[in-house]
């Protein structure tokens, strides 16, 4: 068994150095009993230094949750490992809500080497958890919006590698967005002619700059030529200043009834 003075006479040399931290940081000895808690860890749990140190540290997490961190922390204990899985929790706070937290662990040794506690970082990441969840929403929302429109719609990154592309622009192309994804739009699709609204050419490099608006020949995915209407637009990320992709969208020109020019992206607009 381990003696607990290891850590308690380094709790008493360094804990204003503790208190001086942002984040909570706790050491627990071998026995799961807590014995260093620094401010930050004390406004964490939303109890005092007096009612946190001494005790186990399994009675201050959710009881379904209380049996399964005893048997993790004596198994990563004894394990002796020098670098430990961030464990990921949910902490309910006072006012009802809660919080994400991460465990960041290291193994704290004795004199002799041997394994006498585990001290924990823990880091509130609820805010990152809340910019992924909006990401990841955004990103169906967007991906879902451009699969519903009828118009030939291709993304690509700032280098021109197709990141996607919808079921029109398959359509169009020949190409399966397993296939394309991945490769340079101008690769896959080479451009014969091209003559913009104002006469201006067309490269992917300006197009990283300002829009393109005007008619071109590219080769699909069976090297037939196709005529097509294409706009291209730069993708600009206003936070960081710089442009992340170009938004394509391509339609196949067609004479209606009333003698005006629109655009087809059905499979049928190209035979």
């Amino acid at each position: 068994m381990h003696d607990s003075k290891t850590l308690t006479h380094h709790s008493r040399s360094a804990g204003s150095f503790h208190d001086s931290l942002p984040v909570a940081y706790t050491e627990v000895d071998a026995e799961g009993i807590v014995r260093v808690a620094n401010a930050a860890a004390c406004r964490l749990q939303e109890i005092s230094e007096a009612d946190l140190v001494g005790h186990p540290f399994w009675e201050f997490v959710p009881p379904d949750e209380a049996e399964r961190d005893r048997a993790e922390f004596f198994r990563d204990l004894h394990s002796g490992a020098d670098e430990m899985p961030v464990i990921r929790r949910q902490l309910y706070t006072s006012q009802g809500g809660y919080r994400t937290h991460e465990l960041h662990r290291s193994i704290v040794r004795d004199a002799a080497g041997a394994p006498a506690g585990i001290r924990s970082i823990t880091f509130d990441v609820s805010e990152m958890e809340g910019s992924l969840r909006e990401t990841r929403q955004a990103k169906l929302w967007l991906e879902g919006a451009l699969a519903a429109i009828s118009q030939a719609v291709v993304v690509t990154d700032a280098l021109g590698f197709v990141r996607y592309l919808n079921a029109a622009a398959e359509r169009l192309t020949g190409w399966q967005s397993a296939d394309l994804l991945g490769q340079q739009f101008e690769k896959g699709m080479p451009i014969l002619r091209a003559v913009g609204r104002d006469r201006k050419p067309l490269s992917f490099r300006m197009t990283l700059l300002e829009p393109w608006h005007g008619d071109v020949e590219l080769m699909d995915r069976e090297r037939r030529t196709v005529a097509v209407w294409l706009s291209a637009s730069p993708i600009h990320d206003p936070e960081r200043g710089f442009v992340n992709g170009v938004v394509i969208v391509l339609g196949v020109p067609k004479t209606v009834a009333s003698g005006k020019t629109e655009y087809d992206t059905s499979a049928a607009a190209r035979s």
